[in-house]
């Protein structure tokens, strides 16, 4: 068996490096030691920052990687033995495939052999706390679903009796007889991705656990939580099944600690907030309380996040560890014995339920994965990486991502699996000339090309209790199921899992389905895995339609409940409206330009442009500044770093492939993925590019803290960048001060944290304690966050005699100047002391800003900002490199402040999606583009004038007759000129007019009742909805008053369709869309403007309030503006009055 790479470990890295390649054309074996891929991510209820349901995000992904033709998978399965040939290209691997005692070809997952099977012992995946059977599927989206026989539980195995599941089998799948098989595989490359185990905490005896019941692991008391876990999701003592109204989560438990684990795990701190979060989700009465050191929240919406949990939830941080946790008997109550810092002493609170959130440790098996594979571990056991990419390992050829590299989340995961990719990908290119694999697209048959008279099935997701805690899942089921044409309507449990997609591939068969509808979740993430189920079931991908009844009902209606699931329904009843109209379309492949420009000259930049052009491929790098590298200068890096970043600099400059553009600029930026057409400007001139893919690299800005603990005012009073730069005299003897977060994690503002500003001191202390032993250096920091290595760095830096003290927020650091020396006024926040410190110099460790070139750069690329001005990207967790807009891809601080070696793997990660495209030189564009019916075209030219791509023209059709051609490679679909059309001869495919109008009939079909105002929305599909989707997944309540239909643009909103509302009983109609100046269709949302301001006149001379109608601007990332402009709007709508036009019930 040959592949091109075998990738070792099924978790989200794996998949993640195992598609990435997939999509290449490559093959890839899948190799997983469980019975399942999935890996620790699947057994998570929710991701931070965003909340995201975990397994419904993985879910896909995970269905995606077993169906992908290019990959094969082999789960339940070990390497067993590694060679490498005398070249060393090419591996032969041995892997055995261990015996399930059940025939995968036969079992249907159907699960009857477990419920018949006598046997229960506790299952791994819900981590002891929970039961399984002998004979198991480990949980619901399990991948392959497929039961395995635990041979040491089974009674046939040890005691020769039972069978009872091979008895009950109705495909006789059981199979006691089956033999471990031995498969040989060849391959080019190998990608690590075992992922990481948790420290056990019965080590440590003062946390009492094993020996109380009701104290738990993070990741037990994750799989507590969870909808699919052993209580249905119900937050309980497992001693007595009570509800809890105390939690003490415990930080640090045995990380950063010299006689266990001597690193920070890097995760704890986030997934705790997190657990505390969702624990007020579920019970807003118990109180959760935090036991930590330092709170590291260090990446992006960390920091945020934990406000939130103190502002927004209650939940309660406490400095310290506690010393030991005791069981009362008598009342089985725990106890926690703590030193309060404040007032120094020992203190007790007593607690229901207790979570530990032990250290993050490599796997018990991974010394001997690596002695297999001929690989060096690190000093703290994971597999070393031995250079600035993260990813390579001491073998060529073999590539290392995710946890079993060191503690990382799950978005840093999966950006070290793409730079995997990208490095797995290059060595094949250089080795393989074959042709590349391109996946061939399902044939459809004739009666469903054409679509037929409708027969709809319905699909209600409850995804776990995500949406059925809220909605009444199985009501909505029996409402929906009497619509017309609805011949098919059921439930799933998730509908994005194996067993939910299969299910729905079966009824589109068995039920002759001509039109789908599944009503779970955002379609920004699923609806291209459901289309693509719709293709493979033999139904044409555009006669699906997806309904979001969790991000805009379930997560933003929680106090809701019956107007939910009302909701809900008539959501789904619009959905049905639009879904008869549906029509066939036909994606269209158009070829790729093999080159890449890469906007910005960072670090992450360069490395992006040597990794594109090593693979072949012609780059353009544009870097606004004089030298390239300037991104550099946050970073204090040793001599071999050094040398590395020399030599790349060097050899971009001498790359036939990479032409630098130096103090240039991007122009304008045309086109789509596959063709974009640039034009830069270098030395006053424009040059014009074409090229297939995008990555913005910019470096970021350096913050000036003018006036920031006197910063402007004294020139003893300087910055980190400032010191590396100037040629300040540091004497021996001198009392320095370090002022950490200066200008960073603010109460408003910039809240953000800026990642890299407490190594980067430590650093500079060092090596200044270094030259000058007799300085007296004081580091005064909020919370120390640092990588996995910053923890030697903290102990150096004690060793030497630096001093930390720990201030607050609350109680500002001040510097005063008397007698020309700087006097430091602290208070230490942990030992509740004020005091005054004379100082000889002051340093400010100052947060790193988004590029002033992100703004302008966003308008021009149409892409989103954050809050702050960084790049917001396609998905916080799957996707973390991407932007929404295809071929467009973004790395290092463009995205976030990054440490130096997390660039260079953004800049391979980017790298990685960038050569997707130009390796497979081809891509499916969308059909949702404009058409012209000639016959009814008056050739006006209104339409010419109106579009912003250049996509229409005018021919001549007859002597005196002009009509409107459109290019099918230029239209983008944002309806502009469909709305301009006098002669209503322009369509916009799968947003006809008659497909929105059905939709507003439907909206308003059903007498309301008139307690509340109803609103009919208008979101375009870039901002205004996925800002709804950020207001969803962020819990941003609002009015349930607002129904959404999405459109591609706001400018495809017609005059028509808001009179139309109005006239069928909508009390209001709200349109949202870009802010102007960041369209994606340039200035799409100016034009709609325009059209409201039309409306607002017409209706008004007619006697109606012109407030009735409103436009409004919210970027993707403004969901908490959005929920903001909803309730006002619904406030707007109350003191107007209800729509006499409206039937109310």
């Amino acid at each position: 068996m040959d592949a091109d790479v075998l990738v070792l470990g099924g978790g989200v890295g794996g998949i993640t490096a195992a598609l990435e390649i997939a999509e290449k054309g490559f093959t890839v074996c899948l190799v997983e030691k469980e019975p399942s891929i999935g890996g620790r991510m699947a057994q998570l209820d929710k991701t931070f920052p965003t909340l995201d349901c975990s397994i419904c995000i993985l879910g896909p992904k995970m269905v995606e990687a077993s169906m992908h033709p290019n990959i094969k998978l082999l789960a339940y399965s070990e390497v067993k033995e590694v060679k490498r040939d005398n070249e060393g290209y090419r591996f032969t691997v041995k892997i055995v495939k261990k015996p399930r005692y059940v025939d995968e070809n036969k079992c249907t997952g159907c699960r009857r052999c477990e419920e018949k099977c006598p046997v229960k012992v506790a299952s791994e995946f819900n981590e002891g706390i929970g039961l399984r059977k002998a004979i198991y599927i480990p949980f619901p989206q399990a991948v392959p679903r497929v039961a395995t026989i635990d041979r040491e539980r089974c009674l046939y195995f040890t005691k020769g009796i039972c069978r009872v599941c091979e008895k009950i089998c109705p495909s006789e799948a059981v199979n006691f007889e089956q033999e471990p098989e031995e498969i040989t595989l060849n391959v080019h490359s190998i990608i690590i991705s075992t992922g990481f185990n948790l420290l056990d905490p019965s080590i440590l005896p003062q946390y009492g656990y094993g020996r109380y019941p009701d104290v738990l692991t993070s990741l037990q008391y994750e799989r507590l939580m969870n909808a699919a876990g052993p209580t249905g999701g119900e937050i309980v003592r497992p001693s007595d099944r009570k509800h809890p109204k105390r939690i003490a989560i415990i930080q640090c438990v045995g990380s950063r600690n010299v006689k266990v684990k001597d690193y920070c795990s890097q995760i704890c701190c986030m997934y705790a907030t997190k657990q505390a979060i969702v624990t007020k989700e579920h019970d807003p009465n118990i109180d959760v309380v935090i036991f930590y050191k330092d709170i590291n929240a260090s990446g992006k919406g960390h920091e945020e996040l934990v406000r939130r949990a103190v502002e927004e939830y209650g939940v309660k941080y406490i400095k310290g560890l506690p010393s030991e946790v005791l069981w009362d008997d008598k009342n089985g109550k725990l106890f926690i014995r703590y030193m309060d810092l404040p007032s120094g002493e020992m203190k007790w609170l007593d607690i229901d339920l207790v979570v530990l959130s032990p250290a993050v440790t490599p796997r018990d098996d991974l010394k001997k994965i690596a002695e297999t594979f001929g690989l060096e571990l690190n000093e703290y056991g994971f597999i070393r990486s031995i250079d600035e990419t993260l990813v390579n390992t001491n073998i060529p050829g073999i590539y290392v991502c995710g946890a079993c590299e060191g503690p990382k989340d799950i978005s840093h995961t999966v950006m070290q699996a793409l730079a995997a990719a990208a490095q797995a990908s290059e060595r094949i290119l250089s080795l393989r000339k074959e042709k590349i694999l391109i996946r061939s697209q399902p044939v459809v048959n004739a009666i469903e090309e054409t679509g037929g008279e409708p027969r709809i099935g319905i699909f209600v997701c409850h995804c776990g209790l995500n949406i059925a805690a809220v909605v009444d899942v199985k009501e909505v089921v029996r409402d929906v199921a009497n619509i017309p044409d609805v011949v098919y309507a059921t439930d799933l449990t998730f509908a994005c899992s194996k067993d939910g997609v299969e299910a729905i591939k079966e009824a589109i068969k068995k039920q002759n389905l001509n039109r789908v509808i599944v009503a779970s979740c955002t379609p920004s993430t699923h609806e291209p895995l459901f289309r693509k189920i719709c293709e493979e079931a033999g139904l044409n991908p555009y006669l699906f339609e997806m309904v979001n009844i969790r991000e805009h009902v379930s997560w933003v209606h929680r106090t809701y409940p019956r107007i939910a699931t009302d909701k809900a329904k008539e959501l789904i009843r619009m959905a049905v409206a639009r879904a008869r109209l549906l029509q066939p379309l036909r994606r269209t492949e158009v070829e790729v330009t093999p080159s890449t420009l890469i906007i910005g000259g960072s670090i992450s930049g360069l490395v992006a442009a040597k990794t594109l052009s090593k693979a072949g491929f012609k780059v353009y790098l544009v870097e606004s500044g004089d030298k390239l590298g300037n991104d550099l200068d946050f970073y204090r890096y040793d001599n071999t770093e050094a040398k590395w970043i020399s030599e790349l600099i060097n050899s971009i400059n001498y790359d036939r492939n990479i032409e630098v553009y130096l103090s240039s600029k991007i122009e304008e930026v045309k086109g789509s993925i596959g063709e974009f057409k640039v034009k830069i400007i270098r030395d006053g001139n424009i040059e014009d590019v074409t090229i297939g893919t995008i990555i913005v690299a910019l470096t970021p800005e350096e913050f000036k803290p003018d006036g920031i603990y006197g910063h402007g005012r004294n020139r003893n009073i300087i910055t980190i960048p400032e010191l590396r730069r100037g040629s300040h005299i540091i004497n021996n003897g001198e009392n320095m001060a370090f002022i950490l977060c200066a200008g960073a994690r603010e109460r408003s503002g910039r809240v953000f944290c800026s990642a890299i500003c407490c190594e980067e001191a430590l650093k500079e202390m060092i090596e200044i304690k270094e030259k000058n032993p007799e300085v007296n250096i004081y580091a005064l920091y909020r919370d120390l966050r640092l990588p996995l290595n910053g923890e030697k760095l903290y102990r150096q830096a004690r060793e030497a005699g630096i001093e930390f003290i720990r201030y607050d927020i609350d109680r500002p650091l001040e510097i005063s100047e008397k007698d020309g020396t700087l006097l430091l006024n602290v208070y230490e926040s942990s030992s509740n002391i004020e005091f005054e410190i004379p100082i000889d110099k002051v340093i400010l460790a100052t947060p790193i800003l988004p590029s002033r070139e992100n703004r302008e750069l966003s308008s021009i690329l149409k892409v989103p900002l954050n809050i702050y001005g960084f790049y917001l990207e396609a998905h916080p967790k799957l996707r973390p490199l991407d932007f929404s807009v295809d071929g467009i891809y973004l790395c290092g601080a463009s995205y976030y402040p990054q440490r130096l070696h997390e660039s260079v793997l953004q800049g391979l990660g980017a790298a990685s999606r960038a050569l997707t495209p130009m390796i497979r030189g081809k891509v499916s564009v969308e059909p949702v583009i404009a058409q012209v019916e000639q016959n009814l075209c008056t050739g006006c030219g209104r339409c010419h004038d109106v579009c912003e791509f250049g996509a229409i023209k005018l021919e001549v059709a007859s002597e005196d007759r002009l009509i409107a051609i459109v290019d099918p490679k230029l239209c983008k679909g944002c309806g502009s000129c469909s709305v301009e059309c006098p002669a209503k001869a322009i369509t916009i495919h799968h947003f006809r007019d008659n497909q929105i109008l059905a939709m507003i009939e439907a909206a308003f079909e059903k007498p309301s009742p008139r307690d509340r105002p109803k609103i009919l929305a208008f979101f375009c599909n870039w901002c205004g909805y996925a800002a709804a989707d950020m207001a969803g997944i962020s819990r941003y309540e609002y009015p349930p008053t607002v129904e959404i239909i999405r459109v591609m643009c706001s400018a495809r909103v017609d005059i028509l369709h808001v009179l139309y509302a109005l006239l069928r009983g909508a009390d209001g109609v709200l349109i949202v869309g870009c802010h102007p100046g960041d369209c994606h269709y340039i200035s799409g949302n100016l034009k709609a403007k325009e059209r409201v301001m039309k409306v607002k006149e017409l209706i008004e001379s007619v006697g109606i309030p012109s407030n009735r109608v409103r436009i409004d601007w919210a970027s993707a990332g403004e969901g908490l503006r959005l929920s903001k402009i909803i309730k006002e709007f619904t406030d707007e709508i109350e003191v107007i009055g209800y729509n006499p036009l409206r039937r109310c019930g």
